[in-house]
């Protein structure tokens, strides 16, 4: 049977407890007024707090006890709190100064040695490659170039010109040489006549280079205006070449012009053709002439 008071123990817990010889009284000495057992401090389930002071029971009146503060003990500073500086106070200087001092040396040692070794130079290099080098930019990028002399059934594009007599040249188709008209520029005043639908002169070239040529003609035209097809290798250049009369009514001997068409030209030997295709074809020939395009034979 079970009772409030004992808080769920049996009523005889304290007759069966094992340990109950250890706190018997010894002989002479009085018994407790209460039997010892260990159920006379419940606690209900959910209450006890851990960490707290237990309360302790009330004290019988008597004379005031003297209280006593503790004071706290002082907080010692972390040690990163402490390495880093507080407000108010100064950063300490005597660390960073030194890291400065430090890279502002390894800085001038760089400069200096960088100075030392462009001082030096290459020690490999003569005195006389080092002038060569400033004598070479001093010379001249290239000189006036002559216009070429012409020549008879082949020519070289010296700098990309060459002038050509059309009497040295190869005529076909009933053409011939004369002199009878003055003013020609080529050898001893002569030129070609006798031009018709399907004449023709030809002359080689050689070419250093491709690129887009003009061909010139200088004619001589004192009647009806003209125009001839001027072939590469066989091939019509885009346009005909005009050989007009500009100043009609002058002097055949003052009725001598130039006029030109530009052609593509590879690289290489080629073969120039001048041919009258359709009438009127009444005109003379006198000089031949390939220059880069954009440039003058010099007539």
């Amino acid at each position: 049977m079970t009772t409030a008071g004992t808080n769920g123990a049996p009523e005889d817990a304290a007759k069966d407890d094992p340990f109950a010889y250890l706190y018997r009284p010894a002989e002479g000495e009085q018994a407790a007024s209460q039997p010892r057992d260990s159920y006379s401090r419940p606690f209900e389930v959910g209450r006890a707090q851990y960490g707290q002071q237990p309360a302790l029971p009330p004290q019988p009146p008597g004379p005031a006890r003297p209280v006593t503060t503790q004071m706290p003990l002082p907080q010692q500073p972390r040690y990163a709190e402490h390495s880093r500086p507080q407000p108010g106070e100064q950063p300490p200087a005597g660390r960073s100064k030194a890291v400065v001092i430090g890279a502002v040396a390894v800085v001038a040692a760089i400069a200096i040695g960088a100075g030392v070794a462009l001082s030096k130079g290459d020690a490999n290099k003569s005195p006389d490659k080092a002038a060569g080098s400033t004598s070479a930019s001093a010379k001249p990028s290239g000189s006036a170039s002559a216009v070429p002399s012409p020549s008879a059934t082949s020519s070289v594009l010296t700098n990309g010109t060459a002038v050509a007599d059309a009497a040295a040249m190869t005529l076909d188709g009933g053409l011939v040489t004369a002199k009878t008209v003055t003013g020609a520029k080529a050898k001893d005043g002569a030129y070609v006549s006798g031009f018709k639908p399907g004449a023709t002169l030809s002359w080689k070239i050689d070419a250093t280079q491709a690129a887009v040529y003009r061909v010139h003609v200088r004619f001589n035209n004192s009647t009806a205006d003209a125009q001839a097809v001027v072939k590469v290798d066989g091939k019509p250049t885009y346009t005909p070449v005009k050989l007009r009369n500009y100043k009609p009514g002058l002097a055949p001997e003052q009725s001598w012009y130039s006029s030109w068409i530009n052609a593509e030209i590879s690289q290489g030997a080629h073969t120039i053709t001048l041919e009258c295709a359709t009438g009127p074809c009444d005109f003379l020939v006198d000089q031949i002439a390939v220059t880069p395009d954009g440039a003058d034979p010099g007539w």
